[in-house]
């Protein structure tokens, strides 16, 4: 499976009502293609960003494909996505994006907080979860150093309270499209059920052991965090 991460800066970002549309346009025309199993869409978590976070985007779009036939059909032949590219032409032009993708070796979603239908509160407000997209650079980038690492990601990023998703693979750098970021080695994204439970999570013991586990094996870190807000019809997972 392919994790394609589109990371979209606005020209005129500071606007809430351009970046609805934006993310309105996104739902409209690229949540649904044949062969994508997964859609999620947000804009940049502000407040509560740490040092490291990127800060260069508006809106994060995260699609996860069943292979690199449906990922390049979506590019290349579904009509749609033109329809995307046009219409946004329109109002948000100058807009600029970065893609990281890769191709996942594990996905998991389940548990109590997992992605599907949305609980809707008596106002009629969905819940509020956070996307926190991570991808690292390795000082060694063997495949056995690749393979270490992500064991150790797996052992101490995964199946936390209150974590919905987590996925973990590697850059795919064999796709060599001109919009693509290609300066990591591993992606590690995960959806959190709230605000508070990836503050939960970070602060953990297990997220603390991380750190040292990893001592000497990282050469760089780019984080991105997005708040999801679910529209009634949305969906996030399409097995």
């Amino acid at each position: 499976m392919i994790m394609h991460s589109t990371y979209f800066k606005l020209k005129n970002g500071s606007s809430q009502d351009t970046r609805e549309s934006y993310m309105g346009a996104c739902r409209e025309y690229l949540s649904a293609s044949k062969g994508m199993m997964s859609f999620w869409v947000g804009e940049r978590a502000v407040g509560a960003e740490r040092p490291v976070n990127d800060r260069n985007f508006d809106i994060a779009m995260h699609q996860v494909f069943l292979n690199k036939d449906a990922f390049e059909r979506y590019n290349g032949q579904d009509p749609r996505h033109d329809q995307f590219v046009a219409e946004v032409d329109r109002w948000a032009a100058g807009t600029t994006r970065r893609v990281l993708d890769s191709y996942l070796n594990h996905l998991f979603i389940g548990g109590p907080n997992s992605s599907g239908p949305q609980e809707v509160a008596a106002d009629g407000s969905l819940p509020v979860r956070v996307m926190h997209s991570v991808y690292f650079a390795l000082t060694d980038k063997s495949d056995k150093s690749r393979a270490g690492f992500k064991d150790i990601c797996l052992k101490l990023l995964s199946n936390h309270d209150g974590q919905c998703v987590f996925a973990i693979g590697d850059c795919a750098n064999p796709l060599n499209r001109p919009v693509n970021v290609e300066n990591f080695d591993v992606a590690v994204d995960t959806e959190w059920a709230s605000p508070e439970a990836l503050q939960r999570y970070s602060n953990s013991a297990r997220h603390q052991d991380f750190f040292p586990a990893t001592k000497g094996m990282l050469a760089n870190t780019y984080v991105f965090d997005s708040v999801l807000r679910y529209e009634k019809n949305d969906w996030v997972y399409r097995p």
